[in-house]
């Protein structure tokens, strides 16, 4: 946002100004799409920051476009929507030269802002399905009619339509609209294989009654990556494209946490190989201006290269075409209307290792697998199996052979290993794998998917939900402990140890052992596939051919079967005198995170309230009180070490008084009361 004030300033003067314009009743909705990636959007055919009607400065630089991931205060978009340019016989009667016209959903510079609206009708709204089992909206029917059945596809669907005829003012100038309308399809799925993945597909209908010639579509993107709070941000982008994925992208290399987001071209009405493409990339001010620019620039095919190692406040228009739009409204002339229909991927991506453009482009790749290969479903990933845990002095043992009593019940789950993927093509390379289908499943048709079992364990604690049960900590606290994989074959590690034993233990079993006590650990197994391929149609010497194009492996959520496990607590005294105070002394230069394998929480959650001392040895109830060396009370305890599942012979005390002050340096007295008698000690705080 080069002079981002001055920017936003003008940005909300030219919204105001259309609000004025805007004829009663026209129906402008906001709304919100996602899960782990949440994206800002409205019924203009707008994405990110600027999907607000009109702009509101006291609340839009608060307001995050694209959040991904969730709760993080990390911008990934201010605005991007479709463009869709073509030449144009404007002439009544005969014809004339055709004009160059381009329609734009948003344009963050040079304005108008917005082309597209929706009518001023009340039932122009976002229609939001919410879950594959949600029930019909009431007005779908009457709005929709035959243009889309109901049939809920992913875990969120958004559906809304807008034209480039309805105007909020007076036409803009050099504008001319092009009589589209489009229906906007968005798909999202509460899912880790998709948690950066939104499908977006556009239906463009030309309701004049001219042939729209030499038509390019192209996705204007605004990112803006970085964090919130960091000065000027947006000015530390760089702009990307790999071409053989149509992926394009903006990332911010500088500022720690940043992700970066994208777009990837999915489909068309065309091979896509058979298109021309265009990638151009520039800071705001060399926005082009007017329709005849921006047709110039969608239409040169011109492939900009990356703008790294240089930075700036970036934005990309990628385009492709041309195609042919035959109008609905001239049945004599034209009696095959076309519906030009686009398939796009907002795509984001996550490395806990840092390389996050390598997983913007596996997430490409799965937006890819799952419009064309799967049907826009996802596809079939192994089931978690049961995870059953025996926990020891120190150790835990980690159980997960299924048997059929696991597939009954509520929480039932089928056997990861006979878990049968239809469009699997790799599968049909092993006849063992395509052998026996289970119930229901053609055997002309995929196989047997899964091919290993990994192991997780994580040292954060985890936290808390409303109803005050532990919930797993994030999936990138994890860490792989063990990998058990199939032996037939060449995938993942080869370990060859399914169905066979390993580590003089039964199948499907581990132990971890030297367990921290008074810590909590979390354990999880996962399942995992073999790789799959998808299938693109490219042109050959002018034949349409098809290709491989290959898909990564799939992997259930670690936090399906995540369990906590605390081994065997301190424990419980039945002598007088035995309880101690670790560590004592406490030292505040030392570090007791969990990382360090202490227990005040993860370094990078650490405060200082997380300061803590743990009492052990403790009698199973008593009162611990704790004195300052001048006598004055700090803290009561009353520990009850029977009430979980093992009696605790420990309590953890925050270095904290009972009025919430830090506890200073220096010499404390505590005594312990309990039917053992009086024992009386002492701990040593140094700061």
């Amino acid at each position: 946002m080069t002079g981002y004030t001055l920017f936003f300033a003008a940005s909300l003067c030219l919204a105001v100004l259309q609000a004025a314009a805007q004829p009663a009743g026209s129906n402008v909705v906001v709304a919100k799409q996602g899960f782990s990636m949440k994206t800002q959007m409205d019924n203009t055919g707008t994405f990110g920051r600027q999907a607000y009607d009109p702009p509101d400065p006291a609340t839009s630089t608060g307001l995050l476009g694209l959040e991904y991931p969730v709760g993080q205060p990390y911008e990934h978009l201010f605005g991007a929507g479709i463009w869709v340019g073509g030449l144009l016989d404007t002439a009544r009667v005969g014809t004339f030269p055709p004009i160059r016209a381009v329609s734009t959903a948003y344009e963050g510079w040079s304005g108008p802002l917005n082309e597209f609206f929706p009518s001023s009708s009340s039932a122009d709204t976002i229609f939001r399905i919410n879950g594959k089992n949600a029930p019909k909206p009431a007005a779908w029917d009457a709005y929709w009619g035959g243009a889309i059945p109901y049939k809920p596809i992913s875990d969120n669907d958004f559906y809304m339509t807008y034209s480039d005829y309805f105007y909020r003012a007076p036409n803009p100038a050099n504008h001319l609209p092009l009589n589209l309308k489009v229906i906007q399809s968005s798909f999202v799925w509460n899912d880790t294989y998709a948690d950066a993945i939104m499908i977006v597909e556009y239906k463009i209908i030309n309701m004049g009654t001219k042939v729209i010639d030499s038509a390019y579509v192209g996705f204007f993107f605004e990112a803006d990556v970085g964090p919130l709070n960091a000065a000027l941000y947006y000015q530390r982008n760089f702009t990307g494209y790999y071409p053989n994925s149509r992926t394009a992208y903006i990332h911010n290399p500088v500022d720690l946490g940043s992700t970066p987001v994208g777009c990837s071209l999915l489909s068309t009405s065309l091979p896509l190989d058979s298109l021309r493409y265009t990638f151009q990339w520039y800071p705001g001010p060399q926005s082009p201006a007017n329709d005849g620019a921006r047709y110039n620039t969608l239409s040169s095919g011109q492939i900009k290269a990356d703008e790294f190692p240089s930075l700036s406040d970036t934005r990309f228009l990628f385009g492709f075409g041309p195609f042919f739009i035959r109008p609905s409204n001239n049945p004599v002339q034209y009696p095959n209307p076309d519906t030009l229909k686009i398939a796009m991927a907002f795509i984001s991506g996550y490395d806990p290792v840092g390389n996050h453009l390598r997983i913007l482009q596996r997430n490409a790749s799965r937006a890819l697998d799952i419009y064309l290969n799967q049907g826009i479903r996802l596809p079939a990933t192994p089931p978690s199996p049961p995870l059953r845990a025996e926990v020891g002095f120190r150790r835990v043992t980690l159980d997960w052979r299924w048997t059929p009593v696991d597939s009954t019940g509520p929480n039932g789950r089928p056997d990861p290993e006979g878990n049968w993927d239809s469009t699997n093509q790799v599968a049909r390379r092993y006849p063992d794998r395509i052998a026996n289908p289970p119930p229901g499943y053609n055997a002309s048709r995929g196989g047997r998917n899964f091919e290993s079992y990994k192991v997780w364990r994580s040292e954060n604690e985890g936290g808390v939900d409303e109803a005050g049960q532990l919930t797993p900590p994030p999936d990138n606290s994890f860490v792989l402990v063990k990998q058990i994989d199939v032996p037939t074959d060449s995938f993942e590690y080869n370990s060859g140890e399914l169905p066979y034993n390993f580590d003089g233990l039964k199948p499907y079993a581990f132990i971890d052992s030297n367990l921290v006590r008074g810590k909590t650990y979390w354990y999880s197994v996962t399942s995992k596939s073999i790789p799959n391929l998808a299938y693109q149609q490219i042109v050959i010497g002018g034949q349409v051919v098809t290709v491989e194009v290959p898909v990564d492996p799939l992997e259930s959520r670690i936090a399906t079967n995540a369990v906590p496990i605390k081994p065997l607590p301190f424990s419980v005294s039945q002598e007088p005198r035995k309880v101690a105070v670790v560590p004592n002394p406490y030292r505040t230069d030392k570090d007791y995170t969990l990382e360090s394998g202490g227990w005040e929480g993860t370094n990078s959650s650490w405060q200082e309230t997380n300061r803590l001392i743990k009492f052990i040895n403790l009698p199973e109830r008593c009162v611990i009180r704790v004195f300052s060396l001048s006598g004055d009370l700090v803290r009561t305890i009353q520990h009850d070490g029977g009430a979980g599942a093992f009696p605790r012979g420990d309590h953890d005390m925050p270095l904290l008084s009972e009025s919430n002050r830090a506890l200073a340096s220096g010499l404390y007295i505590f005594t312990v009361e309990s039917e053992l008698g009086v024992q009386t000690s002492k701990f040593v705080i140094i700061r």
